[in-house]
């Protein structure tokens, strides 16, 4: 005799048959989502920084994935290109909360973080970010961990070249006209008028902007010793060092911040570069770890890119969390990025700065920053931020 099904019950079994698969698939991944600039002026940052995350994940699940509670995971990256335009870094964040259920993300740039805010709160997101802007690192986000050293930790910089360059003495700074840029200057004025230096000139710029020849021209007009170009990305640095040095600016440069030197060159010129002063980016010598690293990046990626070295903070940190924790629950693993001590390339780092930010959300590490001798990022000294 044959069976015949009310149709209800035939469409749901073959909803159920289709989608049982797929669910249990996705039950075992983690998804890590990264909203970063993959075109535009910063994507020298937010290529390395997608390929970074991606390339820590690949190790975990090579050796099967993370282990959460007896259970493997496997770890998937979930990336986005928001140009560090801010609508579309909100877009991005948007959709990944709402379309793709992430729940752990890590996005690129302070003025970009600091507009999805109330998004990543709401959802209680998990966000590990690459960006400063103030009060990024606050109580009120508790559930944001910054992911590498903001002005704070990296202008104590500026005492080191203090002692050994007392003939500096007059500076000018030039930042991106939005929150990245607006505290970047702040906080680093406050600390070089402190060791007494004379601020002469403050400037502000669009992203987009490509001759800054108007702004260097008021700059150069207060006869500078050194200019800042903090927050700026590579693209806008090397524009702004080839135009001021074809303006006669005979000085110093000085980023606190992390950009590909190598960018920066091949658009001002070797010989313009020459001195400039950088945190983060460190090309030689690489310590045995690092060497390591670039090999593994150089073989996946084709070309090797030194600012992942620091932007492979939070693939770290979350991995180091999520094993501690033994919990894929946001706050769980909050709580144990709190307290995590765990490696990075440059060392042990963890999460501190509670005596200044009021809250222990800010990596600690020890700090590289380097010099461009001959076209290439030396290392000069790697320092301690001013708290822990």
């Amino acid at each position: 005799m044959k069976r015949t099904f009310p149709l209800i019950q035939v469409v749901a079994f073959a909803v159920l048959t289709a989608a049982g698969p797929g669910l249990a698939g996705a039950a075992d991944v983690i998804k890590f989502g990264v909203s970063t600039p993959l075109s535009g002026p910063a994507a020298p940052w937010g290529i390395p920084h997608k390929n970074a995350t991606e390339l820590i994940f690949e190790e975990i699940n090579a050796q099967g994935g993370l282990d959460v509670g007896g259970k493997k995971y496997k770890l998937e990256v979930i990336a986005y290109d928001h140009k560090y335009v801010i609508a579309e870094g909100v877009a991005t964040v948007n959709r990944l909360i709402a379309k793709d259920g992430v729940k752990y993300i890590s996005v690129l740039g302070g003025a970009v973080v600091k507009a999805n805010e109330e998004a990543v709160n709401e959802g209680r997101v998990l966000n590990l970010p690459l960006a400063y802007a103030d009060g990024l690192v606050s109580p009120k986000n508790a559930l944001t961990f910054h992911a590498f050293p903001s002005p704070p930790e990296t202008t104590v910089f500026w005492k080191w070249v203090k002692e050994r360059h007392p003939q500096i003495k007059r500076v000018a700074t030039i930042s991106p006209n939005d929150d990245t840029g607006w505290w970047s200057i702040k906080v680093e004025t406050a600390y070089v008028q402190k060791l007494g230096y004379e601020v002469v000139s403050k400037e502000f710029f669009e992203r987009t902007m490509t001759d800054f020849n108007p702004v260097l021209l008021r700059m150069l007009a207060q006869k500078p010793d050194i200019i800042s170009v903090m927050a700026s990305p590579a693209g806008s640095v090397g524009l702004i060092i080839k135009q001021a040095r074809e303006l006669g600016f005979k000085g110093r440069f000085i980023h606190l911040g992390q950009i590909d030197t190598a960018v920066v060159g091949n658009i001002a010129g070797k010989a313009n570069v020459e001195g400039t002063w950088v945190h983060g980016y460190v090309q030689n010598p690489l310590p045995e770890k690092i060497k390591n690293w670039q090999a593994r990046y150089t073989k996946k990626y084709g070309e090797w890119n030194a600012t992942s070295i620091d932007f492979a903070n939070p693939a770290f940190a979350f991995v180091a969390a999520v094993k501690k924790a033994q919990s894929l629950d946001q706050k769980k693993i909050a709580e144990a990025l709190g307290t995590v001590e765990f490696d990075n390339l440059w060392g042990k780092a963890h999460f501190g700065g509670k005596d200044y930010y009021g809250i222990g959300n800010q990596i600690i590490y020890p700090m590289p920053f380097s010099e461009v001798k001959d076209g290439v990022a030396n290392l000069v000294a790697q320092l301690t931020p001013p708290h822990n």
